[in-house]
């Protein structure tokens, strides 16, 4: 088996969902699940981050009009059904199904078309980029798909290829970063960071707080909630 990784990279105003996670640096989603056929998409993703993404996110995303996976074709002909599953003020889950994508020019189904069945998929978008990693029998038609790809994209979105090599984290991801909510995720990175985690500690929690603007209660309750998931989770899936 051979993995790889294509990252999409957009530059602000070429697509609204892309300018979404520019204007939000940390929003972050996440698949969950995500299988592709010749002429059939359905995935699972998990969206965190700030409330005001949120918001456009779901009004973007719930669209039935537009094709969320090529941005310069919005008038895509695949039949679209979008659902949110779960939703709360930072983060949201969201089931989509799409038929007749074999229509669309996009990286799902050009991925399908040169490197045929049996392909594990997995997307993050964070800030301006759009990343898919794959993990496939072996590495034939790779090139092939890349400069398809190139060929399709319209002004101001890039590709990238990278990382063709052994399977790596497919089997022991333990952790993922969308299970923390958004105000954990935030108070934990902020705080390494500032260096609260260095030994001796670069800034105390009071500093911390007041970098931040946010009540040192709040900041501390975050943050030991955000130490017990990691350590609960540590504890149950990695020894």
């Amino acid at each position: 088996m051979r993995e790889f990784v294509i990252t999409l990279e957009y530059d602000s105003g070429v697509d609204p969902i892309a300018d979404v996670f520019i204007e939000h640096p940390g929003a972050l989603s996440k698949s969950v699940a995500c299988s592709i056929t010749r002429d059939a998409m359905w995935r699972l993703d998990r969206i965190s981050g700030p409330a005001s993404a949120i918001d456009q996110l779901e009004y973007l995303l719930l669209d039935t009009d537009r094709c969320n996976e090529c941005p310069d074709q919005p008038a895509c002909q695949s039949h679209r059904e979008y659902e949110l599953l779960s939703r709360d003020a930072t983060s949201c889950t969201m089931y989509t199904y799409r038929s007749g994508t074999d229509q669309c020019r996009t990286l799902p189904s050009l991925a399908v078309e040169y490197l045929g069945d049996g392909l594990f998929y997995e997307t993050k978008r964070n800030v301006n980029q759009y990343e898919w990693r794959i993990l496939m029998r072996n590495d034939a038609n790779v090139g092939r798909l890349y400069d398809a790809l190139q060929a399709e994209l319209s002004d101001g979105i890039t590709v990238s290829l990278s990382h063709l090599t052994d399977p790596t984290h497919w089997t022991d991801e333990a952790i993922s970063a969308t299970a923390l909510s958004y105000e954990q995720r935030e108070a934990l990175r902020l705080a390494v960071e500032h260096g609260y985690y260095q030994t001796p500690r670069e800034t105390s929690l009071t500093e911390l707080a007041t970098e931040v603007d946010v009540p040192q209660s709040t900041l501390q309750y975050r943050l030991q909630r955000a130490e017990s998931w990691l350590a609960n989770h540590f504890v149950t899936e990695c020894l």
